[in-house]
């Protein structure tokens, strides 16, 4: 090649090409990772969202009824249910006493095929 000439060879193109799309192929993975990250994080807001919701219209039942927790749906869930992607499911102990621990645990799948359970505890005052 002559001193004259400027520009670069099919190789060096070639590689440049290869490098970008290695770049890019890493871009695309990392997007997915945060995408399923996003998707995982809201399912847990509103996982957490759904059991404090529970939480407090058992206290609410808990609280209408005269003696206080006489209330026959003042009681643990016979069966989960299912909101959603979201299984939820609560249990009250002890059943007599002046204070009951409720446990209110939700369930979900998050993406890529995991499932995560949580568990929200409480006092109801009887």
């Amino acid at each position: 090649m002559r001193q004259s000439e400027r520009g670069l060879t099919l190789i060096e193109i070639l590689v440049a090409i290869v490098i970008l799309g290695i770049g890019l192929l890493v871009l695309a993975g990392g997007s997915v990772a945060v995408t399923q990250n996003l998707t995982g994080s809201g399912l847990s807001s509103v996982a957490s969202a759904r059991a404090q919701a529970k939480l407090d219209e058992l206290r609410t039942i808990g609280a209408s009824t005269n003696p206080w927790c006489g209330s026959v749906n003042f009681a643990g869930s016979a069966a989960p249910q299912t909101f959603g992607k979201i299984t939820l499911s609560w249990t009250i102990n002890p059943d007599i006493g002046a204070e009951r621990m409720v446990r209110v645990i939700t369930s979900y799948q998050l993406p890529g095929g995991l499932t995560r359970t949580d568990t929200l505890r409480g006092i109801v005052g009887c």
